[in-house]
């Protein structure tokens, strides 16, 4: 049953950020007064649809399957000779369009970080808080728990997390009095490490609390992480064309049992995991391959520096062609993910 409840949890995140992705297009051509001709969540035969009044003839439509999305922006795809399309608009209006869907993205990346500092706390800035206890480790048979705050061991007062971790490793395998704070109390607990021969650390099996910031620093900081995580994207790109950066390429069904794997992991684990496939799902359309986002860049891009318009039936054709490569790959892709699954 488990395996279900994580195959949906995947499904409904890849469409969400899919959604977020589309309503980024959608937003900034509304903005820029370029037509919408539809929004549709899900796909197959449409079960719902309407027309709000205030969208000039947009229609909105929900599909059998309520999976994925699409918006269809006029003259993107037909209508070419309409003056107000796409293809007739001016630089920044398109461009602005097509870079609309990675930016909402990373800003949902932004967003999921930001919370996350706030509420749980920066887990690259560990304080000496006690955010969980492994089951059965020395920590929780001696009586440590979450929320208690370590301030000294064996009476060397502990000020980082890192003072901490070394005062275990000079202990070693001898008893430690750690002098915690709980809640008002102040109790010493006698605790035994234990020797981790994975890590070739001595533990006690306990994880840090991250230091929780204020809510503009929390955004600040999940905007750091954003752009940083996207720029070591980047910097891996030339790895993707070796044997190992092609075989780790991962599909909707790889997503699907990662993300299995990242809500078994708690909570906190499950948000930083639908942060880092925001920004993947950015990098990834900003890649300048047809038919992807990163191409229509380029064309815009083009088009500004030359001053003349590359012909729509030239676009059009190359855009086709490349969408037959690109679900090739993702047939490929998924034949990969799938046997990955079978050989765990």
């Amino acid at each position: 049953m488990s395996g279900i409840i994580y195959a949906t949890y995947g499904i409904l995140i890849i469409s969400f950020l899919a959604l977020a992705h589309e309503f980024g297009h959608f937003l900034i051509a509304r903005i820029s007064n370029i037509p919408v001709e539809e929004f549709a969540i899900g796909f197959g035969p449409t079960i719902y649809e309407h027309k709000p009044k205030e969208t000039n003839g947009m229609k909105f439509k929900i599909g059998l399957f309520p999976i994925l999305g699409y918006v269809k922006i006029k003259g993107m795809e037909d209508n070419y000779d309409d003056p107000e399309s796409f293809y007739n608009r001016g630089f920044f209006a398109k461009f602005f369009t097509i870079l609309g869907g990675p930016l909402m993205n990373l800003v949902v990346a932004i967003i999921i970080f930001g919370i996350v500092f706030g509420s749980f706390g920066n887990p690259l800035s560990p304080t000496t808080t006690i955010a969980s206890v492994v089951k059965g480790s020395p920590a929780e048979i001696a009586g440590l728990k979450p929320g208690d705050t370590i301030l000294k061991v064996n009476d060397l007062k502990i000020r980082t997390w890192s003072e901490l971790v070394n005062a275990i490793q000079e202990n070693k395998e001898n008893i430690a009095t750690i002098e915690i704070k709980r809640e008002n109390e102040i109790l010493k607990i006698q605790v035994v490490p234990k020797f981790d021969p994975t890590q070739k650390k001595w533990m006690i099996g306990i994880s840090p609390k991250g230091e929780v910031y204020s809510t503009g620093k929390s955004f600040i900081e999940g905007m750091k992480w954003t752009f940083s995580t996207l720029f070591q994207m980047f910097t891996f790109l030339p790895k993707l064309f070796t044997r190992a950066g092609v075989t780790s390429i991962t599909g909707p069904i790889g997503i699907i049992s990662m993300t299995g794997e990242a809500a078994s992991a708690g909570f906190l684990n499950l948000l930083f995991f639908i942060a880092y496939i925001s920004i993947a799902l950015a990098f990834t359309n900003l890649l300048p391959i047809p038919p992807l986002d990163g191409s229509w860049l380029i064309i815009i891009i083009a088009e500004g520096v030359s001053g003349r318009k590359i012909p729509k039936d030239l676009t059009a054709k190359i855009q086709s062609i490349a969408l037959i490569f690109m679900l090739i790959l993702m047939f490929v892709v998924s034949i990969n993910d799938i046997l990955k699954l079978i050989n765990k």
